[in-house]
């Protein structure tokens, strides 16, 4: 992220958020941050602070004299950070008082800041609604790894923020639709008149709570109109947001596995899902005959088999109509008091389980956005080539903790990094987003062995974290150096450490074998474990693959099957350009669907390479779909190292 030396711009008020998305009390997660802002850029004062129209308050705060330090909260008269929100650009100051702007800025004086630097914020919605920022009592020129530290752990606060907040919605939606239902169902219950409604409310209540797609949604709106309401059809459109179009899902009730059957229909008056979608009323059709009176448009167009009724319901919630079911029987009928007022609560229940999906579906979006958008995009060094790829887990209501990094350091080593967090959810991607910042701040500041930067990041964790929050993952740290005397050989030494991780496979004439040395305990588990470093020479050629877990770890499988597997396959393929070696190895260990056991081993070892799979998106193309087997995150990371008695070949991207 790159940082400006400047004055802020005149504040416009209407610029800033009209609210803070947290309360104004300390926060043990934001303190985290404050904490490891201090540690690592050496500062007395530590801010996580949230602007909106009125005020600012610091749900992470370090350093702050009294009594901000306790209220936290304090007036925009005191606020530096309101400018970084406002221009929603990085603010670095060697001296405030140099600035005019802060002239009348109550900061200095009453909360000692001097030297100032401040990253943005972001919110789930993208939104800048606050600043992480760094504050010297004194004047300070602030250097470039102080400004690059504070950006990563900005992004990381930034994730933390926005999975917050998507947690919380998900939360507010369940407790809103589980309410709902209960009020549905008491209320239905004492009408003993109205059996079918009862027992379809009853039914819809225990059949949609759990469906956290808009798949699963139709297949049990389906049963459970099948049942019910006695329908042979049922579909659920749903307008993607931002369009004037509904996306229409249907499943065959009759075939032997339901299959999923999408179509693009208009958002207007030409179909009957459509003329309920925007009216917010329900339509009702006696036969084929009257839906087709009412909707010419479908005259002589493919629509639902038979001759029977047709109704249309909204899907309406909080005042907004987010799409329709379409209901079909294969007689026509009459829709008497009970049935609409059954089918109307069919439709209340379904417009909350369909909100409660896409909001679900944009948590998971958000997350392995946020997730992706903290792995390192990779450096490319003359005569040394890195290609990495990170698969998710193929069910996407999960995200994990894999991560991989590349640091060029300023001795001109490469360190490469692999982890994984241990767990599959939100806090395991945040987790993730703060052990990849404090890893790469630790190598860049200390330049040290892989060991002494895994016993610092451990350090780290134990005295920094929260109280009761522990983080435990496995990660791999590993230095690419070359001397003179090795640079005159031709040679490399990598020089790794391990903290539970699987070992750096090699891969060099047509062979394919793991590095030899023992692995130290996981980070979080042991913080004063004793760690190692372990040494190997790489001749030009050479191929190191690094990887995490997902990758060779199946049920119904040993580790070291496991590992064989991906060795084999490696020796395989050693023969193709580095970014198709890593696809192949992935077809070969994440494909064929979730039959991974022990004979899946017998791969030819012979170093001749086999065909490489197609280039470009069409290999990637096919290595995702073969991914989409495997049930836990995938990261790898891989290095190749040309020969220094010629030019590279041409890199394309990776």
């Amino acid at each position: 992220m790159p940082f400006e030396q400047r004055g802020p711009s005149l504040l416009q008020v209407a610029a800033l958020p009209g609210s803070c998305p947290l309360p104004a009390r300390p926060d043990e997660a934001f303190d985290r941050f404050a904490r490891l802002v201090r540690a690592q850029l050496d500062v007395p004062v530590a801010l996580v602070s949230l602007v909106s129209r009125t005020d600012q308050v610091l749900p992470g705060a370090l350093g702050l004299p009294e009594p901000w330090q306790s209220t936290r909260r304090t007036p925009l008269s005191h606020s530096v950070c309101q400018y970084v929100v406002a221009t929603e650009r990085p603010l670095v100051l060697p001296d405030v008082r140099r600035t005019p702007q802060l002239a009348d800025n109550l900061a200095g004086p009453e909360l000692g800041v001097v030297a100032y630097a401040g990253v943005p914020l972001h919110d789930a919605d993208g939104r800048v609604v606050g600043s992480l920022c760094a504050i010297d009592t004194r004047p300070r020129e602030w250097t470039a790894t102080d400004e690059q530290v504070l950006a990563d752990l900005g992004a990381a606060c930034s994730s933390e923020l926005a999975l917050r907040q998507l947690r919380q919605r998900a939360e507010d939606a369940t407790a809103e639709a589980a309410t709902a239902h209960r009020a549905e169902a008491d209320a239905a219950a004492r009408l003993h008149t109205a059996d079918q409604r009862y027992r379809l409310l009853l039914a819809l209540s225990e059949g949609l709570s759990t469906a956290g797609t808009v798949e699963a949604l139709v297949l049990a709106v389906s049963r459970l109109a099948h049942e019910h309401l006695g329908t042979d059809h049922a579909g659920i459109a749903v307008r993607p947001l931002g369009t004037d179009r509904l996306s229409y899902l249907t499943v065959d009730l009759f075939s032997d596995a339901a299959s999923a059957q999408w179509a693009d229909i208009p958002l207007d008056g030409a179909t009957p899902a459509g003329i309920a979608a925007l009216s917010g009323q329900a339509q009702y059709y006696s036969d084929h005959e009257a839906m087709l009176a009412a909707a010419p448009y479908l005259r002589g167009r493919p629509v639902v088999e038979g001759r029977g009724a047709r109704a249309a319901l909204p899907l309406s919630i909080n005042g907004g109509t987010v799409g329709a079911i379409f209901l079909g029987w294969p007689q026509p009928r009459d829709f008497e008091v009970e049935t609409r007022a059954a089918m109307a609560g069919l439709g209340r229940y379904t417009a909350q389980a369909v909100a409660r999906a896409q909001l679900l579906a944009q948590r998971r979006g958000v997350a392995e956005t946020l997730q992706r958008s903290l792995l390192t995009e990779l450096p490319q060094l003359d005569h040394l080539q890195l290609h990495a790829r990170y698969e998710p887990a193929a069910d996407t209501e999960e995200v994990g903790g894999d991560w991989y990094d590349a640091v060029v350091m300023p001795d001109g080593a490469t360190t490469l990094v692999i982890g994984d967090v241990v767990g599959h959810d939100m806090a395991a991607a945040a987790q993730m987003g703060q052990l990849r910042s404090l890893t790469r701040a630790m190598a860049w500041a200390f330049e040290e062995p892989a060991s002494e930067v895994l016993t610092r990041v451990d350090q780290a964790l134990a005295g920094l974290g929260a109280p009761g929050a522990v983080t435990m993952a496995t990660a791999l740290v590993a230095r690419i150096e070359q001397g003179e005397a090795d640079a005159a050989a031709g040679l490399r030494r990598l020089r790794w450490s391990t903290a539970g991780h699987p070992p750096p496979l090699l891969v060099h004439q047509g062979r394919a074998s793991y590095l030899p040395g023992d692995s130290d305990p996981l980070l979080g588990a042991f913080p004063g474990a004793v760690r190692h470093d372990h040494l190997a020479e790489l001749a030009p050629g050479s191929t190191v693959l690094l990887f995490t877990d997902g990758l060779i770890e199946r049920r119904g499988r040993s580790l070291s099957d496991g590992l064989e597997v991906l060795r084999l396959s490696a020796q395989r393929h050693a023969g193709h350009d580095l970014p198709d070696l890593v696809d192949a190895v992935l077809i070969d260990l994440l494909g064929g669907g979730s039959d991974h056991t022990a004979p899946s081993i017998k791969l030819a070892p012979g170093p001749a390479p086999a065909p490489a799979p197609e280039s470009g998106a069409g290999r990637r193309a096919s290595a995702a779909a073969s991914a989409a087997a495997h049930d836990d995150d995938v990261a790898v990371l891989a290095v190749r190292f040309h020969p220094e008695d010629g030019p590279r070949r041409a890199r394309g991207p990776s």
